[in-house]
């Protein structure tokens, strides 16, 4: 978001308006009613921001317990609340969240005092060496490139432009045996459908314009990033979400619920 959205109250923020769908306090009247707004085009848009996190927790203890890796470092984190990715991880995982609006910085570093191995710093997910490159980070890391990073629910408030430097960057940095953790956000939806377009709009106003594409630009923008299995996976599969909340039309202007697919890749 704009640098001078992150505290204005006088007009909407996406970030605020998603941390309104999880039920979370980070937010201002004017994201409530905006986020509002999305829930009349959208009346499952709180469930899908759930089966986003429910979907974090997943990959959280996939990538510790499953697949061993001791260093996890999540772009674009948000509050790292008590369904966070750290709360699924063992003891001893070293987890580096990382937000771009200060505030949400504060926040979240009271939340997680002393709390070991965990830390929040500010950096913008559309610069991930701003992160990568922090002194404290680089100590904390001790030479360790061999990592999993999450780049979650952030693709589609991102250009082509920005994105595609900035997976690449991630991939040059990591280490050969690293994992990434990609949400193609909001894919495939109907873009003439006229509620479609009443959710662009409001997005618009946020000063966040949304990003629209098939998961065949996604495939492309990941560059050297190699898909792991089937590929991208529907957030609805991952999680078995009771699709009759849904009905006819709203299933043929948002896809899988916006769009909500993730993958595994690897270098």
């Amino acid at each position: 978001m704009p640098q001078d959205n992150i505290v204005d109250t006088s007009k909407p923020s996406a970030g605020r308006m998603y941390d309104y769908y999880l039920g979370g306090n980070h937010n201002f009247e004017v994201d409530r009613q905006a986020a509002e707004q999305v829930m009349k085009i959208m009346p499952f848009a709180r469930k899908y921001a759930r089966l986003q996190r429910w979907a974090l927790q997943d990959i959280a203890v996939d990538l510790a317990e499953k697949r061993g890796y001791d260093v996890i470092i999540d772009f674009a984190s948000g509050l790292p609340t008590n369904d966070h990715i750290h709360y699924k991880v063992p003891q001893g995982t070293t987890v580096i969240y990382s937000d771009k609006d200060p505030v949400v910085v504060e926040y979240a570093r009271d939340i997680l005092k002393n709390t070991p191995n965990v830390y929040f710093f500010q950096g913008d997910a559309s610069k991930p060496e701003e992160v990568l490159n922090l002194p404290d980070v680089t100590k904390i890391l001790g030479g360790r490139r061999k990592v999993a990073f999450i780049y979650w629910g952030i693709s589609g408030l991102l250009s082509d432009e920005i994105m595609q430097p900035a997976l690449q960057y991630l991939y040059d940095w990591a280490a050969p045996g690293s994992c990434l953790v990609f949400n193609a956000q909001i894919a495939g939806l109907n873009v003439e459908d006229p509620e479609v377009v009443k959710m662009v709009k409001i997005y618009e106003q946020t000063g966040t314009p949304i990003h629209i594409r098939e998961l065949d630009n996604f495939r492309k923008l990941l560059g050297p990033w190699k898909f792991e299995g089937q590929g991208f996976i529907s957030l609805l599969e991952w999680h078995g979400f009771d699709q009759t909340e849904l009905s006819k039309e709203d299933a043929g202007a948002w896809g899988a619920m916006g769009g909500g697919y993730g993958a595994y890749l690897i270098k």
